[in-house]
């Protein structure tokens, strides 16, 4: 599979390609991915109302005071969803269940140290430390590849 950049007046706005000599599965998938990635929104409440927030820029989802929280680089918006439904519909290539109450973006994941209890704790991009249960750590291994 090839990626090419180009850059030119003649587009107003970004555009992405998909192509192939014939449609097949490996096609369809790789396009759906990309739209997923490029358009998947999931909405947010603050203080200032209702913003739809990009899902891959979302750090993490995690529970606190009987809400579910979605921690973005601007901030924390409340969201809707029971974490198990984020889980069941986030790209599991992308999140991974952390714990009981906290799901992350692998793709925000700067740094993994191991705990002296066993647990791995993990520094995210905006610097937020965060620590996976021994329950879920095979789960983690797994979405990294370890």
């Amino acid at each position: 599979m090839r990626v090419r950049t180009r850059i030119s007046a003649d587009y107003p706005e970004m555009e992405i390609h998909v192509c192939n000599y014939e449609m097949n599965e490996s096609v369809k998938e790789v396009a759906a991915r990309i739209e997923r990635a490029v358009n998947d929104t999931i909405a947010g409440t603050d203080e200032n109302g209702i913003r739809l927030l990009p899902v891959c820029e979302i750090v993490r989802f995690y529970a606190c005071n009987q809400k579910v929280l979605a921690q973005h680089k601007d901030g924390s918006y409340s969201v809707h969803s029971k974490l198990y439904e984020l889980e069941e519909q986030l790209d599991e290539k992308q999140f991974v269940r952390i714990s009981k109450s906290e799901i992350v973006n692998i793709r925000k994941i700067k740094k993994l140290d191991m705990d002296m209890a066993g647990t791995i704790r993990i520094v995210l991009s905006d610097g937020t430390q965060t620590y996976t249960s021994r329950r879920c750590i095979p789960r983690l291994k797994k979405a990294l590849g370890i």
